[in-house]
């Protein structure tokens, strides 16, 4: 397992991510907080929505569109670094891939910002949406 220490805020391609728990240690030992951002199962920009708000544990007033992420995940960078183990990335590109392609844009901008983020994404292969992302 590769050690987060050190890891610089962004957004990364991970083709051999440990399972979650391994992840979870490592983010631990590393000083960051977890988040699991699974969307094995979601197919759409409302399901990706729901799952944030879940998972980044957003205020209950969290609008529910794109703009209302930016600013919620900008809010939190006062926190402590975080990071964000994006699982099941195929299902969705593959069911919407405009949703994927935004999130991406605004988890970069969020690492550029705040440099609070570090997004790694669990998938063996490269789709081409992902082709430029430095790889762990």
């Amino acid at each position: 397992m590769k050690s987060l220490r050190g890891l610089a805020p962004g957004v990364y391609r991970w083709p051999d991510a440990p399972g979650a728990d391994h992840v979870r240690r490592a983010a631990a030992a590393a000083g960051f907080g977890f988040v699991l951002l699974d969307t094995g199962e979601i197919h759409d920009k409302a399901g990706f929505l729901d799952l944030c708000a879940t998972a980044f544990d957003l205020p209950r007033w969290f609008g529910r569109n794109w703009d209302a992420l930016a600013d919620s995940l900008s809010d939190r960078s006062t926190g402590s670094p975080e990071v964000v183990l994006w699982t099941g990335l195929r299902n969705l590109l593959e069911h919407d891939h405009d949703t994927v392609d935004v999130a991406l844009q605004i988890f970069t901008e969020d690492t550029t910002n705040s440099g609070q983020l570090r997004v790694l994404i669990a998938e063996a292969t490269t789709p081409d949406l992902l082709s430029s992302l430095p790889v762990l």
